[in-house]
């Protein structure tokens, strides 16, 4: 049997996808072809994972065989191969642009293997490698297991076994890195979950001493103080609805443009609050995307605005803004939150004020047209009421979910102090019930 006709079988079942493919290859002037072709499939399949190619780096002394692991046994596997014969000179590259993995000679020019792997490891450089040895240098690659090579390769080279000792530690090495992804993932997740946690408490507890704060300018302060604590925004502004105008008057806010600034206690024009007043829906938008709406503040390239709804009436609007950062999708729920807690603390500063003095009639008298036009005061007053009641009661349902479980499992630390503030709540809704007026 002529040399170019002997067939040999190859190893090599490949499981991608489930197909095995077995390996043949003609000896001869069809090895290449052969080696191409599977190649070719194998790097198809690969590239379906991953737009990025696996780079393999060769330091080997001889030319003709650099040449063809590069180009007719590695390329056309999907690999990105660079070649050297010279051992400092690969070093350097090396350092310079870790590759996946090293194919080394033992004895390449100026840097022996042996160097080359001791300078690797003094550098923490976790490359694996695998070793080119002539027949008889059995104890050499002893030595470069020591120094911590994955495999070795006899001479003379066949593709089908570089390729082989080359697929396995690179299957090795992708699902390493797969495991990595999903344990980085995992702890991303939970550590945004820890995040989630401690924003609920500090929204809970802001809501508890905006929701008590004793008169309207109190409120304001606390509520525009609460905003820029749970979003880190850079700006914040609280408008309020005048009842009898219909305009957004301007009552608080912190590190507002020059043109908020002179405003204060007046009316604004923002057509982006227009429009969310009128939708009754919390907006987040930044980017080029929000220059269409013109917010008030300016310079801002991201804003939240969240209305604040009381018995399905915009009664005013908190906003935040940022120059340079944007705002995590997140934290559109969580001004959401504030705003609500903002509105029943308005409904309630102007519920104490009906109900202890007659002397700030221009807050009372806006809450009594809205909530009843007969001037029967106990009306208003079970009306109000009842509308807080309400409001108090529905987050502490969303809050018992945490509490029950229903959203996950929760620290014990979390677990308690969500428990306090349910609580706190409780005793929110029971002093509530002790205002209402007597049968």
């Amino acid at each position: 049997m002529q040399h170019n006709e002997s067939i040999e079988i190859l190893s090599s079942l490949s499981s991608r996808r489930n197909n095995s493919v077995v390996l043949v290859s003609i000896m001869g002037n069809q090895c290449y072809n052969s080696f191409t072709w599977v190649g070719f499939l194998l790097n198809s399949e690969r590239q379906t994972v991953s737009s990025n190619k696996e780079r393999i780096f060769i330091i080997d002394p001889i030319e003709h065989e650099r040449i063809t692991l590069s180009h007719a046994t590695l390329e056309p596997f999907g690999y990105e191969v660079q070649s050297t014969g010279d051992g400092a000179e690969g070093l350097t590259a090396i350092l310079s642009d870790p590759p996946d993995l090293l194919v080394l000679d033992l004895h390449p020019e100026s840097l022996s293997g042996a160097d080359v792997m001791a300078a690797l490891s003094a550098q923490a450089v976790d490359l694996p490698v695998v070793i080119l040895a002539d027949v008889g240098a059995e104890k050499e690659a002893l030595h470069a297991f020591r120094l911590g090579a994955r495999d070795y390769v006899v001479r003379p080279l066949r593709e089908a076994e570089m390729i082989q000792v080359i697929e396995r530690i690179m299957r090795d090495i992708r699902v390493r890195r797969d495991r990595e992804s999903l344990v980085g993932e995992v702890r991303q997740a939970s550590s945004e979950a820890e995040q989630r946690l401690r924003e609920l408490k500090t929204l809970m507890s802001i809501g508890k001493t905006v929701t008590f704060a004793r008169s309207l300018d109190e409120l304001f302060d606390r509520v525009v103080r609460a905003a820029i604590q749970i979003t880190r925004a850079e700006s914040v502004g609280f408008f309020l609805r005048d009842e009898a105008s219909g305009a957004l008057i301007l009552r608080a806010g912190q590190n507002l443009s020059r043109n908020l600034l002179d405003r204060m206690g007046q009316p604004v024009e923002d057509e982006l609050a227009s429009v969310v007043m009128s939708s009754g829906e919390t907006f987040l938008q930044g980017g080029e995307a929000l220059t269409q709406f013109r917010p008030a503040q300016q310079g801002a390239t991201a804003v939240i605005y969240a209305p604040l709804v009381v018995q399905s009436k915009p009664i005013g609007l908190l906003w935040v803004a940022n120059t340079r950062l944007q705002f995590a999708p997140h934290m559109k729920d969580v001004m959401t939150a504030l705003a609500d807690y903002a509105a029943i603390a308005v409904v309630n500063t102007r519920l104490r004020s009906t109900s202890q003095s007659r002397s700030e009639p221009e807050l009372v008298q806006p809450v009594v047209e809205e909530l009843d036009e007969t001037g029967d005061q106990a009306a208003i007053d079970m009306e109000l009421v009842g509308s807080l009641r309400s409001k108090l009661t529905h987050l502490m349902g969303n809050m018992n979910l945490f509490r029950t479980g229903e959203m996950g499992p929760l620290p014990p630390s979390h677990q308690a102090a969500v428990d306090v503030m349910h609580r706190e709540f409780e005793e929110a809704v029971a002093h509530l019930d002790e205002l209402m007026p007597q049968e």
